[in-house]
């Protein structure tokens, strides 16, 4: 019976290897997957390890919907204790970054500041004013205590720890591997701050020369701690049984540059709608269905909105509310939940960190 079974499993690897050579070639980068589906696992375990940090937040929320603070007055940013990969939220505010950027290239057009379940960071845009397209600095930070470690398996090879010069006197090092496709297209340096947080900025779109001297450059510069950025929009109510999933902010460094918020929530436990603000002038009105094409700065032209959205123009910002996987006996109105974005001009004096009602 084994010598049937072993002849079995020789005829299918023989026919697996034979479809395999009239396959068409793989589009998958095989480095950049596993680098990436790494990531996300790694961002996974850090939010189950610092769960103790997150008690109060809903499953696969970023903040349940409620007052009262315990960060300074007016900050809208919790106290440095206990950080975690899901950034903990408080008062009012919805978007938490790990740090900020100090220097950054001229190349840079925009900065966006991002939060969602699988955690925070922070991006330097490099490209058009639309901001990307040309390289990005991913700047993330590990939770408090935490010693990132290389992974033994990286790519094709082995994971490798590569000694980099100190990043303000603290210890940096390179994570590489022996798979040179990996060691080619990637470029990652891991530093602690000077608040002992251990951070990563991944770094594409470098020339050769580049590789590792602007990325110490940054990291140099990073601010470490946790920061709430001012947000161009407001909700001025919420239906019950409302949490926020994700939210992000780019803004501009460059002339040019649009800025963009968004802020996401999920009502009803299966209802998820999204609103955002964005550069618009005049004063309109899009009822929802209507494919509206109205992008930043622009009046009936532009990137198109999804279907169903809502939008709104006034005081030169343009409000849009968009959803999908509308959910039974909840509220999907898209005109009522336009209603309660509150659009803060597009002056940055006037924004706040204050988004929740």
């Amino acid at each position: 019976m084994s010598g049937d079974g072993e002849e079995l499993s020789v005829r299918m690897a023989r026919y697996a290897a034979a479809e395999e050579a009239v396959a068409p070639p793989s589009r998958v980068d095989p480095a950049l997957a596993v680098l990436r589906g790494r990531a996300v696992l790694r961002r996974r375990m850090w939010t189950v390890v610092s769960a103790a940090a997150a008690v109060a937040l809903s499953v696969g929320s970023l903040a349940v919907l409620g007052g009262g603070g315990t960060g300074p007055a007016g900050s809208g940013v919790a106290p440095p204790t206990g950080r975690s990969a899901v950034l903990p939220m408080s008062g009012r505010t919805v978007l938490t970054a790990p740090a900020r950027f100090g220097w950054l290239p001229d190349a840079v057009t925009a900065v966006e500041y991002r939060s969602g379940p699988g955690g925070s960071d922070v991006v330097a845009l490099v490209g058009p004013a639309t901001g990307g397209g040309g390289g990005q600095f991913v700047l993330t930070a590990f939770p408090e205590g935490v010693t990132p470690d290389v992974d033994p398996l990286i790519g094709t090879g082995d994971g490798l720890r590569i000694g980099a010069p100190p990043v303000n006197g603290q210890e940096a090092y390179w994570v590489s591997s022996s798979d040179p496709a990996f060691a080619a297209a990637m470029n990652l340096l891991r530093f602690r701050g000077a608040d002992g947080i251990w951070y990563q900025l991944e770094s594409s779109g470098l020339s050769e020369e580049e590789r590792q001297s602007v990325p110490l450059r940054i990291a140099a510069g990073v601010l470490p701690g946790l920061y709430a950025p001012p947000m161009p929009l407001a909700l001025s109510s919420l239906p019950p049984d409302t949490v926020v999933t994700r939210a992000s902010l780019r803004r501009p460094v460059r002339d040019g540059a649009a800025w963009r918020a968004e802020v996401a929530f999920r009502q009803g436990g299966s209802h998820d709608v999204t609103v955002s603000a964005e550069p618009g002038g005049g004063s309109s009105y899009v009822p929802p269905n209507s494919q509206s094409t109205g992008g930043p700065g622009l009046e009936g032209g532009g990137v198109p909105m999804p279907d169903p959205a809502a939008c709104a123009s006034g005081g030169g910002v343009r409000r849009c509310v968009e959803e999908a996987q509308p959910g039974s006996g909840v509220d999907t109105g898209l005109p009522s939940w336009l209603d309660r974005v509150v659009a803060r001009g597009p002056d940055e004096a006037g924004w706040s960190t204050d988004v929740l009602p």
